[in-house]
């Protein structure tokens, strides 16, 4: 017979934090869709590849002013990923426009903004992180 241990719900008092990491969630992946849709694809002619490059350094910088907010020990390692990741997309932004710049090759694109995205999905990983610790209620206030 298995025995099922049930998750504990998440804290009152870490109820702000769960809102924080959801506030930088949010923002970075708004950040991300508004990159991908300057991608060319048939015969739409995309917005210039700037404006998604500018839209992922204003969610870049919104999450950094919200990532203090939900650092708990519990979740530091996932939280410095996150540090991290923000890091390295907003380099990658500079690498999307200089070969937006410099070249048509859509492969050479493509890679430049995967290197923007895929960082990006430590997000992801973070939200699994509290789900995994914590029983998330559906609105927390």
């Amino acid at each position: 017979m298995a025995i099922f241990s049930r998750k504990p719900d998440l804290p009152a008092d870490l109820h702000v934090r769960w809102r924080a990491f959801l506030d930088c969630a949010e923002v970075i992946e708004g950040g991300r869709r508004v990159l991908l849709g300057t991608l060319p694809t048939g015969r739409v002619e995309p917005s210039p590849i700037g404006v998604g490059t500018d839209a992922v350094r204003r969610a870049i910088v919104d999450a950094r002013t919200w990532m203090p907010q939900w650092h708990l020990d519990e979740l530091d390692p996932d939280w410095r990923e996150c540090q991290e990741a923000l890091d390295e997309a907003e380099k990658g932004c500079e690498e999307v426009d200089e070969v937006a710049a410099s070249t048509g090759e859509l492969e050479e694109l493509l890679g430049a903004v995967q290197d923007v995205i895929e960082p990006l999905d430590t997000f992801a990983d973070a939200e699994r992180a509290w789900r995994r610790r914590w029983r998330i209620p559906r609105d927390p206030a």
